[in-house]
C-alpha cells in the first residue's frame, strides 16, 4: 500500500477502537489523527467511493455508533481499512462500538463483542466538555493503550493493579481524555500519565468490579453476579441509576449492596406504595391507573425481549403482582388488583409485543375499563386493561414461558 505500514501488533481485545487508531498514527509516523484519516479516505476513495466518504475526519466521530445514517458505510469502511493495513478480517469491528438493535427500554445501547451497554453508561461522547477517559498509570506502563472498559462512567479502578484510575492530570489538574488531546500517554501539558500517582482501593470493591466485568463469574445468593450474562448485569445497573441514584452521581458499591438484600429490599419499597395506596387514591381503583400508585415501576423494569430469558427484576415484579392479585381477590368493592394498565405495560408483563396487545383486546381476551369509540385505537401509554386480567391471563401459560403469541392476522 501506499502510504501506511502494517501495524507492529493487532489490537488488543481490550482496547477501544480510538486507542487503536491513535497507536497507528504514532506508529507510521503521522503529526496527528487527521492527517492519518485524511490518507485513508485518498486510499478508500480508489477502493470504494461511498466507503470513503463514511471514514471521519474527526477521531471523536470514529467509532461507529457515532454514524447517524450511514453506519454500513461505516462499516464497510473498517472492512477495507482492515486490508489496507493486513489486519485479519472483522479485527477492527471485533473493537468498535456499535450501534445495538435493542434498547433497554427507553434508553439506547451499544454493542460490542456480545454485550450491550447502555449508551448512558459510555463516557464522552463527543458532545460533552470537560470530561475525563481515566487511565491507570501502572497499565500504561506495561502497554500503552486505553482499555475499553475505562470509558465506562462506574469504572473508577483497575482491577488488575488493585488501584484508582486517575481523572485529572497532576501536573495540570485538567481531565484526562486522550480522544481530546490525541495522545495515550500525554497530557496536553506534557506530563507522561504513566508516571503518575494512584491510590490503592479496597478488596471489596475489587471483587465487585471484576464480577461485574466477567461474565464467566458466577458466586454467592447476589443475583448480579449469580447465572447472569453481562447484558443482564449492565441491564440492572441501569435500573438501580434510574431508580435510586441522585444528581445523577452512580456508585457501584451500593447497587451492590442493594442487590444483595434482593428481592426483600425491592419488596419492603413496593409494600411500602401498595400500603398507602388507599391513602394516595382520588377515585376508585378500577378508575386509577397503575402508575398513579407505582409510578414507572413496570415500564423501567428490564425488557424482556431484547433477553434470551426474562431479567430477574422483572421476574421479582411478577413474582410480586401475582401475589398481590392472589391476595386481593375480585370483589363487588374495587381494590388493589383492578388498577389499570397501559398497553405498553401490559406488552413487558406479557413478554410480547404492542400489536400482539392490540390483538388480544380484539380477540375480547382483555376488556377495557371504559367505553371506546367506534374504530378509536387505545392510547398505548393509557391506563385501559384491568391488573387482574394480564396476571391472571399470564399465569394461565404457566410460569416457565418467556413470552406467549397469538396467531397473526
Amino acid at each position: 500500500m501506499a502510504f501506511l505500514f502494517s501495524p507492529k501488533a493487532t489490537p488488543f481485545s481490550d482496547e477501544s477502537l480510538e486507542s487503536y487508531l491513535l497507536r497507528i498514527v504514532s506508529e507510521n509516523f503521522f503529526d496527528s489523527y487527521e492527517e492519518l484519516s485524511l490518507a485513508i479516505r485518498e486510499e478508500l476513495h480508489e477502493l470504494d467511493f461511498e466507503a470513503h466518504g463514511a471514514f471521519p475526519i474527526d477521531l471523536k466521530r470514529l467509532n461507529v455508533y457515532h454514524a447517524k445514517h450511514n453506519s454500513h458505510f461505516r462499516i464497510r469502511a473498517l472492512g477495507l481499512l482492515e486490508a489496507l493495513l493486513d489486519l485479519p478480517r472483522f479485527e477492527l469491528q471485533k473493537i468498535a462500538l456499535l450501534k445495538s438493535d435493542v434498547t433497554f427500554n427507553s434508553s439506547a445501547a451499544l454493542y460490542r463483542n456480545g454485550v450491550d451497554i447502555p449508551q448512558k453508561f459510555i463516557r464522552y461522547q463527543g458532545n460533552r466538555k470537560a470530561y475525563s477517559i481515566p487511565i491507570c498509570p501502572h497499565c500504561l506502563r506495561e502497554e500503552a493503550y486505553i482499555k475499553q472498559s475505562w470509558h465506562i462512567e462506574w469504572v473508577n479502578i483497575c482491577v488488575k493493579h488493585q488501584c484508582t484510575l486517575i481523572h485529572n492530570c497532576p501536573e495540570c489538574n485538567l481531565p484526562i481524555n486522550y480522544i481530546e488531546n490525541e495522545s495515550i500517554t500525554h497530557c496536553s501539558c506534557g506530563f507522561e500519565l504513566a508516571s503518575a500517582d494512584s491510590l490503592p482501593v479496597k478488596e471489596k470493591s475489587i471483587k465487585y468490579l471484576h464480577a461485574l466485568l466477567d461474565s464467566n463469574i458466577c458466586s454467592g445468593s447476589n443475583p448480579l453476579f449469580n447465572f447472569t450474562t453481562s447484558s443482564d448485569r449492565f441491564a440492572a445497573l441501569l435500573w438501580f441509576h434510574k431508580r435510586y441514584s441522585h444528581k445523577n452521581v452512580f456508585c457501584l458499591d451500593e447497587a451492590v449492596e442493594y442487590f444483595s438484600e434482593w428481592p426483600a429490599s425491592f419488596y419492603k419499597e413496593l409494600n411500602g406504595l401498595t400500603n398507602n395506596a388507599e391513602m394516595k387514591l382520588i377515585d376508585l381503583f378500577n378508575k386509577t391507573e397503575f402508575r398513579f400508585i407505582f409510578e414507572d415501576l413496570i415500564l423501567s423494569s428490564p425488557n424482556t425481549q431484547i433477553l434470551e430469558k426474562p431479567h430477574f427484576i422483572l421476574i421479582t415484579l411478577l413474582d410480586y403482582l401475582a401475589a398481590l392479585i392472589e391476595e386481593n381477590p375480585k370483589s363487588k368493592k374495587a381494590n388493589i388488583g383492578d388498577l389499570l394498565v397501559s398497553v405498553s405495560e401490559t406488552a413487558l408483563l406479557l413478554g410480547t409485543s404492542i400489536d400482539q396487545v392490540y390483538r388480544l383486546y380484539q380477540d375480547g381476551i382483555f376488556q377495557t375499563a371504559f367505553r371506546l369509540k367506534l374504530n378509536q385505537r387505545i392510547n398505548p401509554n393509557k391506563g385501559v386493561f384491568f391488573l387482574r386480567q394480564v396476571i391472571e391471563y399470564k399465569a394461565s401459560f404457566g410460569n416457565d414461558k418467556n413470552r406467549m403469541y397469538v396467531s397473526a392476522w
